[in-house]
């Protein structure tokens, strides 16, 4: 399969995080978990959308992009866990969210930037 279809894949994997992140902020429960989903998740298609314009830079990028992807899913099953399980096992998910948010997300904004300056290079 080629890379834009990849990327294109990755896109609508992201659809269901994204009605999640559109259903907390129609019934107004944005927290600082709903917060740091929705920024992680617009980093990653701004990603997507700058390695689909430069399609040789997204061979470099797409091991990072694909491993930030999977951070930011995993982010979103562990909320959903978080909200569906009963409360004596609500800290194994609540723990999981803490790690990914304080451990792992900035590693999208590093892509980001890292991104970002390849295509300045680039033009």
């Amino acid at each position: 399969m080629n890379l834009v279809r990849r990327l294109d894949a990755m896109v609508r994997q992201n659809q269901d995080i994204m009605e999640y992140l559109r259903s907390a902020h129609s019934i107004n429960d944005y927290s600082m978990k709903v917060g740091s989903l929705d920024y992680a998740i617009s980093r990653i298609n701004t990603i997507i959308l700058r390695l689909s314009q430069y399609p040789l830079l997204a061979d470099e990028y797409f091991g990072e992009l694909k491993s930030c992807h999977n951070t930011a899913r995993s982010f979103h099953r562990n909320m959903r866990r978080e909200e569906s399980w009963p409360g004596f096992l609500k800290w194994y998910p609540r723990w999981r969210i803490h790690n990914i948010g304080t451990k792992q997300f900035p590693k999208i904004a590093r892509l980001l930037a890292s991104v970002e300056s390849s295509v300045e290079e680039m033009s």
